[in-house]
């Protein structure tokens, strides 16, 4: 068995609404490790994307620890967490967030550039995935 990449202590998201308190997640202990393929399923509704927002540092848990090997990312400021995003996490979303003024190349770029990583063998790469995806 691989070593925890990703682990939570008592993790807790609770959402308000009107005075309502709608806890979505519950006392979560979850080791995923690496090398294995972790799938999260789950009904409309059921806290999956709040989930991954927890674990990717894209929204903070309102109670209990998020740690990424050994590293409590859960206090983190938010720029810290921008570069643990930025290193470690790569999302696809399930609605299409593309910048309307740039073309799909640049959208694709966009990335690479923010980690700074504008190398021709990167930019070759992207131009192939590109023209296959045409």
């Amino acid at each position: 068995m691989g070593t925890a990449v990703l682990h939570t202590e008592k993790l807790c998201k609770t959402f308000s609404n009107g005075g309502f308190q709608q806890h979505v997640i519950k006392n979560l202990d979850i080791d995923i490790r690496e090398k294995d393929f972790t799938v999260i399923m789950g009904a409309s509704g059921s806290g999956k994307s709040t989930l991954l927002y927890a674990l990717s540092g894209m929204d903070r848990p309102t109670l209990g620890k998020v740690f990424f090997g050994k590293e409590d990312i859960s206090g983190y400021s938010n720029d810290q967490l921008a570069i643990f995003r930025r290193k470690n996490c790569g999302f696809v979303f399930q609605s299409i967030y593309l910048l309307e003024n740039m073309n799909v190349f640049d959208n694709v770029m966009t990335g690479a550039l923010v980690a700074q990583k504008n190398s021709p063998e990167l930019i070759k790469r992207r131009r192939s995935f590109c023209k296959r995806s045409a």
